[in-house]
């Protein structure tokens, strides 16, 4: 792909060439939602800072690898999912090796509205599968194409339809007629 037609190839080609000013620009972009995102994923905002360093340290190391064929935002956010994974598999693997998990982590709800509406979210959002969880919240509230989150899970565009088609339903199961609906809702227009 010409960079000349895909800004985002063209400022990953200069970050790639040591651009500070371009990695700035990537910075600036992505932090807040990819945060957000991570957050979600984690559900502990501190945690959830330490991942977004790693994503960023891990993009560095990369960026030479993105080809241009999604956006810039929802390759970072791939390498985010990837690395918040990562932080589970060693927080769970470390808690298995000395406490209890506790009954409930500081679960990070998005900002505004219903606080109990938003635990309820976050608590619900925590019963899906991973991948179930990552589609909807990519979908939903990131505003990616299931192309892109296709691309983003390692699965087809059609696999990824099926992840937040099968979480929303559980959604709708886990929250039923409690105002967490209106919490979830709340996602979409959060992305702006």
């Amino acid at each position: 792909m010409d960079s000349e037609a895909n800004p985002d190839l063209e400022l990953a080609r200069r970050a790639a060439a040591g651009d500070e000013a371009a990695w700035r620009a990537i910075y600036v972009a992505t932090r807040e939602r990819l945060f957000s995102l991570l957050a979600y994923q984690l559900g502990n905002r501190e945690e959830a800072m330490d991942v977004l360093q790693d994503t960023y340290v891990s993009a560095i190391r990369g960026i030479g690898s993105y080809r241009g064929e999604g956006s810039l935002e929802a390759w970072m956010a791939g390498i985010a999912i990837h690395q918040a994974q990562s932080w589970k598999r060693r927080f769970l693997k470390k808690r298995k090796q000395t406490d209890p998990l506790p009954e409930a982590l500081d679960t990070a709800a998005p900002p505004g509205g219903d606080p109990e509406a938003r635990r309820r979210l976050a608590a619900a959002l925590t019963q899906l599968s991973d991948r179930q969880r990552h589609a909807v919240l990519l979908h939903e509230w990131m505003g990616y194409s299931f192309a892109e989150i296709g691309s983003i899970l390692g699965t087809s565009e059609a696999t990824a339809r099926v992840h937040a088609f099968r979480g929303r339903d559980a959604l709708r199961a886990l929250l039923g007629d409690s105002p967490a609906p209106d919490a979830a809702a709340s996602l979409m227009e959060q992305r702006s």
